[in-house]
């Protein structure tokens, strides 16, 4: 049974007598509705009658002729929305009755009603995998003694751990000299410290187990050619989540205007897509709980002041958890590997083996640390859940969160080139197919290396780890990245530093300094008020960080009108318009057309940075990535959930401040490092993770 959205709500043990009852007839639609006036009119504006018989939707090449020119019988027909047939898939595997589809009210209001997935529908089980009646009680919870600290050997231990460990922070050195004047202190009564040292006491710490997962240590050696499991058994076996987790892919519809909501990652198509493909494949996973994965990873340094330390983390986060649990950097996320950076003299450096080397050792342990997941993603694993209900569980790879840097890495393709379409690094703006793995796969086998490198900007001489994976593509894992593609890209990198070369272009170095100057006063005369960031010096601080961009954003335009041409404004405006909506939390098919509408006045009046001279093409891959939004905006939900902001925050709990607690030497063991192989001359590696 689907799990209502509204913890303070219970679902109704039956549909309602108002509920959504009359299902669209057209194939590939799931949309139902609550009366025939309503169905009426969704055929009417959705379903578009052509002048010429059609057996199905076309599919995109079907609307040009075969030369590629425009057939003159589709001029004929009405205008199709852009992303009109997104969603359409040529076989739909389920009955397109759906009989078994159930519709529930969600919220308090009633405004909202949910189609729920029928075939994987999280039916609850035992601990065989034998399916439960729908009233079957829970089985007990085996409860641990309320005297029991394991490893601890009591709470006091438990207690002096924790504060100098998370509060205090204290160094090695500092705990051994506080443990040797209470040792001291307890010499007369014959007593001892809880802790010898700061040997003892880090032993302890390692020793204790969190969400029954322990870190272990692993060797790669790369020749040139289990834990994920158990971390998400527990996120799905913490009460902490219970009433906060999907477990079925649903659609969301308002009931006044029958507009379609997109919020939560299940409430996208790709969840609801994946569950039909999986039941396709193999009929027999028919109710069981699909559990899409999203990974994430990005580089950060933890040094301060002195010193290189750099990790390199990889989380993990399931889509069933919600947007907000997501975001609000509790234990949704979590830290699943540390990745090698592999380093090398000058001379080999920038040699064509090493970067092979870098990429293909990449992939490499990606595919090692999710090995244990690989098995569940085709037979589906019995897992406990937080209601202390067991479901059968079957996996996917669903997200990536990455920036752009990353996103080439992944998707092993060239820089400057797009990870998500086969557009030109020339003209990436052009209309172009979605990239696929099958197309890459094909490419890789049609032509030489250097012509898919050349033409198509496909790295051919390196394996994706997704290739080792059931259903999974990178190309469609990548996310939307509001920080990296539009905050800081779009934002700073881009319209911020043209505004400052157009300035030097027409008024000359001296003069343009005196605008900038200008401005800076500008920014720093904003009045203080709730919501507003305050810069004392204008533009002049030494970082930039994601907050200083947004908070920059909310009076750039204020501070530049009347300084610059007018469409530089309008630009400005039509860019910001669209940050703001892809930023809402819930974003309905209103919030799409609005969108595009911003998405075209942004390419219409960036054009006068370009008749300015200040640059010579928008050929720019975290610019184009904006137009993806809407098409990726249907498949994974509000863009909000799978930001690199999340990983990026993630950092301070899960590396930055536990690195701090160490002397800072070999906290993960010994550094990776590099040999050349002396039998077959390719590099050798060993790395901890």
């Amino acid at each position: 049974m689907p799990p209502t959205r509204d913890s303070g709500r219970q679902r109704p043990t039956q549909r309602p007598d108002t509920a959504p009852q009359l299902p669209c007839d057209q194939p590939g639609c799931n949309r139902w509705f609550r009366n025939l006036s309503g169905l009426t009119k969704h055929k009417r504006t959705t379903h578009l009658s052509f002048s010429h018989p059609h057996q199905s939707f076309p599919d995109h090449g079907e609307l040009l002729g075969s030369s590629g020119e425009e057939d003159p019988v589709a001029d004929t027909t009405p205008m199709l929305p852009e992303h009109a047939f997104d969603d359409y898939q040529a076989e739909v595997p389920l009955d397109p009755e759906h009989e078994d589809m159930r519709a529930e009210y969600v919220g308090s209001s009633g405004r909202l009603y949910c189609n729920y997935h029928p075939g994987l529908n999280a039916r609850r089980c035992d601990a065989r995998g034998q399916f439960l009646p729908a009233n079957a009680p829970p089985p007990p919870r085996a409860e641990k003694a309320l005297d029991d600290w394991t490893p601890y050997r009591n709470w006091l231990e438990f207690e002096l751990a924790d504060f100098l460990f998370t509060h205090a922070e204290m160094p090695a050195r500092k705990i051994d000299t506080l443990l040797d004047i209470w040792a001291a202190s307890l010499i007369g009564l014959g007593g001892q410290p809880l802790f010898t040292n700061h040997t003892d006491l880090y032993r302890v710490i390692d020793s204790t187990r969190v969400g029954d997962v322990k870190w272990d240590n692993f060797t790669i050696r790369y020749t040139g050619e289990e834990q994920g499991s158990e971390l998400i058994h527990g996120i799905l076996a913490s009460s902490e989540f219970t009433d906060k987790l999907d477990l079925v892919p649903y659609r969301e519809y308002d009931v006044s205007s029958d507009q379609r909501h997109w919020q939560d990652f299940m409430s996208g198509d790709w969840a609801w897509a994946q569950a039909d493909r999986i039941l396709h494949d193999d009929p027999t996973t028919a109710g069981a709980t699909l559990v899409p994965i999203i990974l994430g990873s990005d580089k950060t340094t933890v040094s301060v002041a002195t010193g290189q330390t750099d990790y390199y983390p990889l989380y993990l986060s399931i889509g069933n958890v919600r947007n907000t649990l997501r975001r609000a950097h509790q234990n949704a996320v979590v830290l699943i590997a540390f990745l090698a950076m592999p380093k090398t003299t000058r001379e080999h450096a920038n040699t064509p083996a090493f970067r092979k080397f870098k990429r293909q050792l990449f992939h490499s342990s990606l595919t090692r640390i999710l090995s244990s997941i690989s098995r569940p993603m085709k037979v589906p694993e019995v897992v406990l859940f937080g209601d202390n209900y067991y479901r059968r569980v079957i996996y996917s790879l669903a997200a990536y969160i990455a920036d752009y840097e990353e996103q080439v890495l992944l998707s092993c393709i060239v820089r400057n080139w797009c990870p998500k379409c086969l557009g030109h690094r020339d003209n990436l703006d052009e209309g172009a197919l979605r990239r696929s793995r099958e197309h890459c796969d094909t490419i890789i086998e049609e032509f030489e290396l250097r012509q898919a490198w050349d033409s198509y900007g496909i790295v051919g001489d390196v394996v994706p780890f997704t290739n080792d994976f059931p259903r999974a593509d990178i190309h469609e894992m990548l996310s939307p990245d509001i920080l990296h593609q539009l905050i800081k890209g779009g934002f700073k990198d881009h319209l911020v530093e043209w505004v400052e070369r157009y300035l030097i272009h027409v008024h000359g170095r001296v003069e343009a300094e005196k605008i900038l100057d200008e401005i800076d006063r500008r920014i720093a005369a904003v009045a203080p008020f709730t919501g507003l960031r305050r810069f004392p010096q204008g533009r002049h601080f030494k970082q930039w960080t994601g907050d200083n961009s947004k908070g920059l954003m909310k009076v750039y335009i204020a501070a530049i009108e009347g300084l610059v041409p007018k469409d530089m404004v309008r630009t400005f405006r039509a860019f910001l318009e669209f940050c703001y909506l892809v930023r809402r939390n819930v974003i309905t098919e209103q919030t799409l057309t609005e969108i595009d509408g911003a998405l075209r006045r942004f390419h219409l009046f960036r054009e006068v940075f370009r008749n300015a001279g200040v640059i010579e093409s928008f050929s720019l891959p975290r610019q184009h990535a904006m137009k993806h939004y809407h098409y990726l905006i249907r498949q994974f939900g509000a863009p909000n959930g799978l930001c690199s902001s999340i990983t990026e925050s993630k950092h301070i709990k899960a590396v930055k401040r536990p690195y701090r607690r160490t002397n800072r030497f070999q906290a993960l063991g010994p550094d990776p490092s590099v040999t050349t192989s002396p039998e077959t001359g390719t590099p050798e590696m060993y790395i901890l993770a």
